[in-house]
């Protein structure tokens, strides 16, 4: 763990607290460095502080006991993680994994609580941040259940995609994204050469080019037997 002093502020949560709040929060937290492949928090563990990733990618999954892991969801830069759990003061419903090198902000749980309650706009910010990620959920749960791999391939850059054209990053294993998408792998690399193959992008190994957003975009919409040239897996 190292000291936040230099500290660059991401993402909405810090962002929205007033200058006080923000550099107590700061003052009394430290920054954790995790390699590829750590596991940051473990699932029905204590949340004893909140973590904001600060840069870099982590994946969230949840096993039943002796079961296989299931990834649920990847949290980018800016997003925190089990922030619920933080407020409920419960324990973590997830595992989180590094699926990238990570830094994340880590901060005591009880500070935090304490800055929410008395800081209406911190509150306000972890409020929209959970419900960013229920809203995230159930999108999943609504792709798994009405498209096929192809369009939940072409919604994941599309999420990505800051602009109408340009290129997406992917720097998790592809094995982490498709099992995030409800796929196997292989799937999902056929996915991705059938877009590729119908003029929609361009692949580059951990880097995707996207030319027509809206172009694809069509295919993440279009109905189920449609295919616009995109392979259906």
């Amino acid at each position: 763990m190292r000291a936040t002093s230099g500290v660059r502020v991401t993402g909405p949560l810090l962002t929205a607290a007033g200058p006080e709040t923000r550099a107590g929060l700061l003052a009394r937290a430290s920054v954790v460095a995790v390699p590829r492949g750590a596991t940051i928090l473990a699932q029905d563990t204590p949340a004893d502080r909140l973590l904001i990733l600060l840069q870099g990618s982590v994946g969230l999954s949840t096993a039943e006991e002796g079961g296989a892991a299931t990834m649920v969801e990847i949290m980018a830069a800016g997003d925190a993680l089990s922030i619920a759990a933080v407020l409920l003061q419960v324990p973590h419903p997830v595992s989180a994994v590094a699926l990238a090198p990570c830094r994340l902000l880590a901060i005591p749980a009880e500070e935090f609580r304490a800055a929410a309650a008395a800081d209406a706009a911190l509150l306000r910010a972890a409020m929209e941040q959970m419900a960013r990620q229920w809203r995230l959920l159930v999108d999943q749960v609504v792709d798994l259940k009405t498209r096929d791999a192809t369009q939940r391939a072409a919604r994941f850059l599309l999420h990505r995609l800051p602009a109408q054209r340009g290129a997406v990053e992917i720097p998790e294993p592809r094995g982490a994204i498709a099992a995030k998408l409800g796929m196997t792998p292989e799937s999902l690399s056929r996915a991705l050469h059938g877009l590729e193959a119908a003029g929609l992008l361009r692949l580059h190994g951990r880097r995707v080019d996207v030319p027509d957003r809206a172009a694809l975009q069509r295919v993440s919409a279009q109905r189920a037997g449609a295919s616009q040239g995109a392979r259906r897996v």
